[in-house]
């Protein structure tokens, strides 16, 4: 009996101190997608059981993410080289462009921005308009089934030849041709969210199913381009 006890008080002690370490303010730095080249397998990711069933009966989702966002990367550099930018050789030279072909990307009340090791805070003013609209809808998705108080994280923004070739010097697998050197592309977490108000709550799972559904929708509108990127467990997306 004492034992049993004892376990217990171990357990709720443990789950205090997780609730406890649990911050709105989160300052974890998230890297930047590297790009980096690999064979994917043919079947579902090793996700967590509850996470496959909440998938499977989601009919949008069915087929799982790898599968339902598979849109290839020369997919997203072609359609980055038709409506982005000419690449850029530094920040400096992003910074210096008019507000017409590069919009500053700043966290606001839609999405937050973690610090970016290897890319910089712009994109097109088309590309800037469909992170809102992805943010904008997730939290419309939350609030529809009661949920406040989270934002999605963008991990990378566009990316100039100083920044992959500093990249490439930490990684010599990442690509050379990246859709993120055009300023339509972006890359958000799956995996991390930015807790604004802890009143209420939803497991993670289930926020990337949210975000999952979102994606869907504007992919099947025609706005976007949308890969499920494994290693980097982000959304890559390219507007058009």
């Amino acid at each position: 009996m004492k034992y049993c006890i004892h376990t217990a008080i171990v357990v709720l002690l443990s789950l205090y101190f997780v609730a406890c370490n649990t911050s709105s303010n989160d300052t974890t730095q998230y890297p930047d997608d590297e790009d980096i080249m690999y064979i994917e397998t043919d079947s579902l990711l090793a996700e967590s059981n509850i996470e496959q069933v909440e998938v499977s009966r989601n009919s949008k989702l069915s087929k799982g993410y790898r599968r339902t966002f598979n849109d290839k990367n020369d997919v997203h550099l072609s359609i980055a080289q038709k409506y982005g930018i000419e690449p850029l050789e530094s920040l400096n030279d992003a910074s210096i462009r008019p507000f017409y072909e590069l919009a500053k990307i700043d966290s606001c009340q839609y999405y937050s921005i973690k610090p970016l090791t290897h890319s910089a805070p712009y994109l097109t003013p088309r590309a800037k308009w469909m992170l809102m609209t992805i943010g904008k809808n997730f939290q419309d998705s939350l609030a529809a089934h009661g949920i406040d108080g989270y934002q999605i994280i963008v991990t990378s923004l566009l990316r100039t030849d100083d920044s992959i070739r500093r990249l490439r010097r930490r990684n010599s697998n990442a690509s050379k041709n990246s859709a993120h050197r055009y300023g339509t592309t972006f890359d958000i977490s799956y995996i991390h969210y930015n807790r604004t108000d802890s009143a209420t709550y939803m497991p993670e799972y289930q926020l990337k199913r949210t975000l999952a559904e979102v994606l869907y929708d504007l992919r099947n509108e025609g706005h976007c381009y949308v890969k499920y990127e494994v290693k980097q467990s982000c959304f890559h997306i390219t507007a058009w």
